[in-house]
């Protein structure tokens, strides 16, 4: 709910208690009550404190009954798989543990709320999330508590000037990373276009706020080619 309609909502609520409490306990208040009093102005003013509340209420409906961007919970998320023979190592050769999906949705599904905000990519499979799409091109699922050794261990260092291919990745309010994709365009007065995959949904273009899993980002550089760590598959 916006700000501004909850301070109307608040301020002509309390102003009607207000006035109703002193008409009602106060000697001599009741000539006081707008709609009693003989000034123009105060009748007026009565009738802006009855109408008031009115229509902050049905600003709050309509702002309720909006169309709103899903919240991560809500954002592809599936349980997951272990998935044996395969041993993931960062380039300091740190074992990185590995899952992938249970289950995926069908291709180019797109979250309630995110319509005409997001350009579909591709790739809606039950093999990676976010962070298994960016560091393991997409075979994996890795957890979003080893993002930051990955990080540390690969070399990345953060940047605030972000280029095509730069990593960026979303925190919550602790600091942990919530969600990563790959810078793909930046532009005039700040612009970034970002690739990333969320999580057993379809991968998608979107610009750095249009997405629900944290308010705040980072960009991060490494000299490194490519972000995919050392994989290997089998005995």
């Amino acid at each position: 709910m916006p700000v501004w309609i909850a301070l109307i909502t608040l301020i002509t609520a309390a102003s009607v208690v207000a006035f109703a409490l002193a008409a009602a306990l106060l000697p001599g208040a009741r000539r006081w009550w707008p709609l009693e009093s003989s000034s123009p102005g105060w009748r007026w003013g009565g009738v802006l404190l009855a109408i008031g509340p009115m229509v902050a209420t049905a600003l709050l409906f309509q702002s309720l009954a909006a169309p709103r961007p899903a919240a991560m919970e809500e954002i592809g998320i599936a349980q997951t798989i272990d998935v044996p023979g395969v041993t993931v190592l960062t380039d300091r050769g740190t074992p990185i543990h590995v899952k992938r999906l249970s289950a995926a949705v069908a291709p180019g599904t797109v979250p309630d709320g995110y319509t005409g905000r997001l350009i579909v990519a591709g790739g809606a499979d039950a093999l990676s999330n976010c962070h298994g799409w960016v560091f393991t091109d997409g075979e994996f699922c890795v957890d979003g508590a080893r993002v930051d050794s990955i990080l540390r261990e690969n070399g990345y260092t953060p940047v605030v000037d972000p280029q095509p291919s730069d990593l960026i990745v979303y925190r919550d309010h602790d600091g942990v990373p919530m969600h990563t994709g790959i810078v793909q365009a930046t532009g005039k007065k700040g612009f970034v276009l970002v690739e990333s995959k969320w999580g057993q949904l379809d991968v998608y273009w979107h610009t750095p706020a249009d997405q629900g899993y944290a308010d705040h980002w980072e960009y991060w550089r490494s000299p490194r080619a490519g972000h995919r760590l050392d994989v290997h598959v089998g005995p």
